[in-house]
């Protein structure tokens, strides 16, 4: 059985004569078709690569494929009974066209065999066959131009051999390019369309009168000696080269983007670049005789010019050009980006030859050369920024462009009306430098603690000089030798601290040592102190009031300092220390300790000086201690004294930028500043904002700048370039040091949320009884008041947290489930398996009783620490030493202190309350120095319950927690509706 692939030339209702592929099967005298072939064919039917082609060709046109294409309803039947005449004749028919002449193509080459199918039979015969050509039938267009107009005819031959039109039978298979068929052969055109051919069926020329011809051959004629061979009669056509220039032109597309569009000018005309014609044609006219010139464009000419675009890393479409990674900028940034490139690229345009010109926009943009010259001049405290950027022919100081760099314009008008497009790298390189830089004749200043600003641009800055600062900002500046007189020996990561603070002070910047509590602030900052000493000569006793005791305060507080000399002299003022009240013993104490031989002054308390010279005990004493809340007061005494240090402890008391507080020490004049605190944020970015101003003025801009800046990009977008820029600005000034980071034997601990759903019963019960309680407390504030229902309050409070963890701890039974219960089991249950120790922290001790009898049904060993617990120290022993005893049951109270289970490795709080920090001395209970464990906390909340509620209010630090935290009575101050909302 022999079968082969073949195309059959057959008709379709609505389109005519298409092919279509099928397979048949040879008979004795004739052949019978198997099957139409589609594309899912191909495979089993093992057809080669050409044979494939073929069908994947024909398949574009099947009817799926064109209502698919071309109907919005996708309804076979409707689409070919309704059919648009404009759309099939403009749309559909050209794209049939563009397949059908692939097809014949692969024929004409190929040895895929084509027959003419009739409709409805399903064999073929030999006399069926259609030869198709294997090389293009040519077509000659004659012009006879007489002096009553011009005659014109076309000439077909076929190898040579002329194939007449007149009166002969031919069926146009397809129009553009042309393919017809004639006496079982298929003939085509490389280029003509079949149109052209059908005048000629029916007469042997056309004739165009002279009083018309002069437009026609300024159209059809021009065009047909472009494509076409013509012979000519009555007329002239000479061949030749004109000058040729490379064209491109700044213009908007018709989608209105900027693009590049080459053009190749020829003498006097100018064609796209991506025109197909190799032939340029000029028709003129002259004492009445029409003469054409027809040009061969230069094509390795024009090829060399593109591959120059090309090479300049220019992306083509539709015969334009535009720099790559321009597809998704809006129309402006599109423009602005194409005139940079220009700036970078017209010269080499240039010399390669290339003419440039700007078309249809609505200003004259400048694309010359831009180059930006900058140098900087180091001063005493600061950098002076001098700048030329060269436009063209202008040179324009680059202090002129400040409003833009500030402002993001990028637009600058230049003296010749041009306008030029500032780069989008000047903005990101110069945005951060201007905004903190002050306008000094032409230069701009900027203070030198902005020098990480300036780490890309050294030219003008002693290199060494920018090497020491970047050590300061790296934490890795030399260490400082420790004052021989300090009374104390400081650990590695406290001398760095100190040595870091005194690099700065050898800088002139102001400084914030965040450690965390305990690390010992207050003894590194008493090393630098004592490090800085200048030796002092001794003054008069200071002029306060004669009768008070003063003096004899300066005979008790004179300096042991062996080291003084006799020849004494003043070399600075004292440096003053403002702490909380809470602080100034603590602060006495530890001069008194580590650096006996500063002396102290302590200006605090009803016995302090209120009047007479503070100047003078500025100048006798080396520290000066104070509190925040007498320097608002005594402000006045000392405003006008410029002390060595003012060293701010707990600075976050200055977090306010509003305040009276934070506004009294910005005036207090200093040489040199340090803040020192442990939580330098507490609730908004703008907390740092207030102690980097005091100990550097002007890092961060002025607090409008900082919230537009940074805190609203982080704060509300979580911004991370905001994040990344305000750390390096502040990166050199800040050194935090936490417990994990310096103590290596402790530590992190992580921190879980493990969220509930309440059991069915469970839920009703818990709304039911919210229900009532918020209508007993409404019902009680009516009657009694806010203040006088503090006790429904709470004790509606206690009930539902009660809920929230077990019903059974409000209705004595335990038939009721919990989720927030079965959670808690089955997360013991598996970290028992895995062999941990756990702490279980409750403020109910009813709760821990029934997380005790599960444990107890279940025969797991463990410990249980309340305040009846009479054998503390055998419980604690217990669960530390035995490795079988893996859970700790502990109330809130009982554990809150003296505590030290560092066995456990994982800490559950199985019900919250309002203050946090009575939970994170829960935690500390297994982190403590000697763990060698991760710690893993999880806390257990209720979805929907009150748990809830207390979790928002501890994480938000709301104003209601803090009522509830640290007022003896909350309800003083808490409203009805703060307490309604709990129970919403």
């Amino acid at each position: 059985m022999s079968q082969e692939l073949i195309i059959g030339l057959t008709e379709h209702r609505t389109f005519g004569l298409l092919f279509q592929a099928f397979l048949i099967e040879k008979k004795v005298s004739f052949y019978t078709i198997v099957k139409m072939v589609k594309q899912r064919d191909i495979s089993s039917l093992q057809l080669d690569a050409e044979q494939a082609e073929l069908v994947k060709l024909v398949e574009q046109y099947s009817d799926e494929k064109l209502v698919q294409k071309f109907s919005k309803k996708k309804e076979n039947s409707k689409f070919f009974q309704q059919l648009d005449p404009d759309l099939f004749e403009n749309h559909i028919s050209p794209y049939i066209d563009k397949y059908l002449g692939r097809i014949i193509h692969l024929l004409m080459n190929g040895n895929t065999r084509l027959f003419y199918k009739q409709a409805k039979y399903s064999n073929l015969y030999e006399e069926d066959l259609i030869e198709v050509t294997d090389v293009f039938t040519e077509a000659h267009f004659c012009f006879n131009r007489t002096s009553e107009g011009t005659h014109y005819n076309l000439e077909l031959s076929f190898k040579n051999k002329t194939l007449p039109l007149l009166h002969k039978q031919i069926t146009v298979v397809t129009n553009e390019p042309g393919a017809f068929l004639h006496q079982s052969k298929l003939y085509v055109f490389e280029k003509l369309s079949a149109k052209k051919l059908l005048p000629f069926l029916e007469k042997e020329s056309i004739f165009i009168p002279s009083q018309v011809e002069e437009k026609y051959y300024k159209t059809f004629v021009l065009n047909t000696l472009r494509d076409f061979p013509v012979k000519a009669s009555g007329f002239s056509i000479s061949e030749g080269n004109a000058d040729k220039q490379a064209l491109l032109s700044l213009e908007p597309n018709l989608r209105m983007e900027a693009v590049l569009m080459p053009r190749f000018r020829y003498g006097a005309n100018e064609y796209l670049a991506n025109s197909r014609s190799t032939i340029l044609v000029d028709f003129e006219v002259k004492n009445g005789q029409y003469h054409f010139q027809k040009i061969k464009r230069d094509q390795l000419w024009e090829q060399a010019k593109i591959q120059f675009l090309t090479d300049l890393q220019l992306k083509e479409e539709n015969g334009s050009f535009s720099p790559k990674g321009m597809d998704l900028l809006n129309e402006k940034d599109r423009l602005y980006e194409m005139i940079n490139w220009l700036n970078r690229n017209k010269q080499k345009l240039e010399e390669a030859g290339f003419e440039f010109t700007q078309n249809r926009l609505d200003r004259v943009y400048s694309t010359d050369h831009q180059n930006l010259e900058i140098e900087i001049k180091e001063g005493e405290d600061w950098f002076d920024i001098y700048g030329n950027v060269q436009f063209g022919e202008f040179l324009i100081p680059f202090i002129k462009l400040k409003r833009n760099i500030l402002g993001g314009i990028r637009e600058f008008e230049l003296p010749n009306g041009e306008i030029a497009i500032l780069p989008k790298e000047w903005f990101a390189e110069y945005s951060d430098i201007i905004p903190f830089a002050k306008t000094e004749g032409h230069s701009l200043r900027l203070k030198k603690h902005h020098y990480q600003l300036l780490q890309k641009r050294l030219k003008g800055i002693d290199k060494s000089f920018f090497n020491r600062l970047q050590e300061i900002g790296n934490k890795a500046g030399q260490k400082v030798v420790v004052p021989t007189n300090l009374q104390a020996k400081l650990r590695s990561y406290q001398h760095e601290g100190f040595s870091w603070m005194y690099n700065l002070y050898e800088n002139q910047f102001g400084g914030c040592l965040a450690d965390d509590m305990g690390l010992g602030k207050t003894l590194q900052t008493l090393t630098l102190l004592l490090k800085l000493k200048r030796l002092k000569r001794t003054i008069e006793i200071p002029d306060f009031d004669s009768d008070s005791s003063q003096g004899n305060l300066f005979a008790t507080e004179q300096s042991n300092d062996s080291e003084q000399p006799e020849e004494k002299e003043k070399q600075q003022s004292a440096s003053l220390i403002v702490m909380p009240t809470s602080l100034l013993h603590n602060w006495n104490n530890e001069i008194q300790k580590f650096t006996p031989s500063l002396k102290v002054y302590k200006h605090f308390g009803l016995q302090r000086k209120k009047t007479g010279s503070f100047r003078s005990l500025a100048n006798y004493y080396d520290i000066i201690i104070t509190s925040y809340g007498t320097i608002r007061n005594d402000f006045e005494m000392m405003k006008d004294i410029e002390f060595f240090y003012v060293i701010l402890d707990e600075s976050q008391y200055i977090k306010n930028p509003g305040s009276k507080t934070y506004q009294t020490i910005s005036q207090v004049k200093a040489k040199h500043r340090l803040v020192l605190t442990g939580t330098p944020i507490e609730n908004s970015l703008s907390d740092l904002w207030a102690q980097i101003n005091f100990v550097n003025k002007g890092l961060l801009g002025n607090l409008a700048y900082f919230k537009r800046e940074f805190i609203t990009p982080i704060e509300k977008k979580n911004d991370p370039e905001k994040q990344q820029k305000l750390q390096t600005l502040i990166r050199p000034f800040v050194l935090r040091r936490t417990k994990e980071q310096v103590v290596d034997d402790l530590p992190p601990v992580t921190e879980q949320i493990r969220y509930c759903g309440m059991a069915r019963e469970q839920k009703r019960i818990y709304e039911e009884e919210k229900s009532a309680i918020r209508n007993s407390i409404l019902e009680n504030i009516e009657q009694e008041g806010v203040e006088k229902s503090a006790f429904v309050v709470l004790q509606g409070l206690t009930k539902l947290r009660q809920l929230a963890n077990h019903p059974s701890m409000l209705q004595g039974t335990d038939e009721t489930e919990s989720g927030k219960f079965d959670e808690i089991l089955d997360t013991l249950e598996s970290l028992i398996a895995e062999k941990h120790k756990v702490l279980i922290f409750s403020s109910f001790v009813k709760h821990l009783e029934l997380v005790k009898a599960q444990l107890e049904e279940r025969k797991w060993k463990y410990s249980l620490l309340t305040g009846q617990t009479a054998n503390r120290e055998d419980v604690i022993k217990s669960f530390q030493d035995d490795p079988n005893n893996r859970v700790f049951l502990i109330s809130l109270k009982a554990g809150g202190v003296g505590l030290n289970l560092t066995s456990a490795d994982y800490v559950f709080i199985i019900d919250p309350w309002w203050n946090p920090a009575a939970e994170m001395q829960a935690i500390a209970r297994a982190h403590r120095i000697g763990q060698n464990k991760k710690v893993m906390v999880y806390r257990f909340i209720t979805e929907g319950s009150i748990e809830e509620k207390i979790l928002q209010l501890q994480d938000r630090k709301s104003s209601l927690a803090e009522k509830f935290i640290n007022s003896n009575n909350p309800f003083k101050a808490i409203t009805k509706d703060e307490i309604l909302n709990l129970f919403s």
